[in-house]
């Protein structure tokens, strides 16, 4: 066996062994204290961006469901409100069958008249004050498009939560589209007072109970404000309101027999042609019989109004019903990919524990083993030295 002084492979040998041996006893130690296979991309590159990406899409995902669940808070605010307005519409048709027998006293009807009015009013009321934060969700401040949700990281993922306007004004704007009264303007109404659905007869109705001839008149009276555009375009027009002092006014007022109806029952029958005798006479009015069909077709005017704008609540509420199921549909989607993905990131960048442990045991017997070597290697230039003695 050859000795030298100058160099020591075995040494050098067992250096760089032991230097080997302790980096991956390092990156043992690393992996199982972090519980990560990939601390840094030396570790596995091609697994790091994969990992990354999976990382990105949790990510997105989770804020996702954070803002579907914002969307459900919403429509449920939204609902909550428009089942109360729903009640009180509900009511308001209770009251409007009870107009209907015309044994009621002038002190009774006066009663039905004001919770018919407090009920109209806390609809407007209800439907100005809800809010989500600080942003109106159920008048003309709402969206008519409705609030868009992302609810996926993709680009054009956005689902739609759409709260409506409970307006009274805008419900029967509602009313008016569901009834494709189209091409009558407001403006023009008491000229086509039969062709402009469940308002016009409504208008119709007011004119009967208070005695009003024209049109045109009674029309300003329900519904005041700048009146322009077509009647469907009342969902939209804040400017236009109805009088619900007025409106009440159907409900509480009693048809009687007076001097000059006539020119009612022309303007009335020119638009309603319902009325089996039109005829009345100058000197004493409308016959009892013509009370009778008057009576019933004031009742039905309101009845039929409340029945249909508590329809529009009832759609309106069916349609915030169905996107919320799709928005719990959206979050049961999500929270699924998120678990799955999540199990595709741990298999890349978890540590695996009985492989990682026994890789470290091996190492520290090696480390002690190769320690033990090299210090015997440093000894055998000190051979040389004793031939030299």
């Amino acid at each position: 066996m050859a000795l030298f002084l100058n160099t020591n492979m075995a040494a050098s040998t067992g250096r760089y062994n032991l230097q080997q041996i302790s980096d991956q006893i390092n990156l043992s130690v690393q992996k199982l204290s972090t519980g990560s296979r990939v601390n840094a991309s030396r570790d596995d590159a091609a697994g790091l961006r994969l990992a990354d990406q999976m990382t990105t899409q949790l990510t997105g995902l989770t804020q996702s469901n954070r803002n579907a669940n914002y969307g459900l808070a919403l429509a449920q605010i939204a609902e909550g409100s428009l089942t109360e307005v729903s009640t009180n519409l509900q009511r308001g048709y209770q009251l409007a069958v009870t107009s209907g027998n015309r044994t009621l006293s002038s002190e009774g009807r006066i009663a039905l008249g004001e919770e018919f009015k407090v009920l109209m009013e806390t609809n407007n009321r209800i439907a100005n004050n809800t809010k989500y934060g600080d942003i109106q969700i159920l008048n003309y401040e709402s969206d008519s498009a409705g609030f868009k949700i992302q609810t996926r990281p993709e680009p054009a993922a956005a689902e739609t939560v759409t709260t409506g306007n409970a307006i009274l004004g805008a419900l029967f704007g509602k009313l008016a589209n569901t009834e494709s009264i189209t091409g009558q303007t407001l403006s023009t109404i008491s000229a086509n007072l039969g062709n402009t659905g469940t308002l016009g007869k409504l208008i119709a109705a007011y004119m009967v109970v208070t005695g009003e001839s024209d049109a045109g008149v009674g029309a300003d009276a329900l519904l005041t404000g700048t009146r322009a555009g077509d009647i469907s375009l009342m969902l939209d027009n804040s400017a236009i309101e109805v009088d619900i002092t007025e409106l009440k006014k159907v409900l509480v007022n009693e048809v009687t027999a007076q001097v000059g109806q006539s020119a009612l029952i022309t303007g009335v029958a020119a638009a309603f042609t319902a009325f089996a005798d039109t005829a009345v006479d100058s000197a004493t009015g409308f016959s009892d019989s013509q009370i009778n069909q008057l009576h019933a077709f004031t009742t039905d005017a309101l009845l039929t109004a409340m029945t249909g704008l508590s329809s529009e609540v009832t759609r309106q509420r069916t349609r915030l019903g169905a996107e919320q199921n799709g928005l719990s549909s959206t979050i049961r989607a999500n929270s699924t990919a998120m678990v799955n993905i999540k199990e595709a990131r741990g298999r890349i960048t978890d540590t695996d524990y009985a492989a990682e442990t026994a890789s470290l045991t091996r190492n520290r017997i090696l480390f002690d083993t190769v320690s033990s070597v090299l210090a015997q290697a440093n000894q055998r230039p000190g051979l040389a030295m004793a031939l030299l003695r």
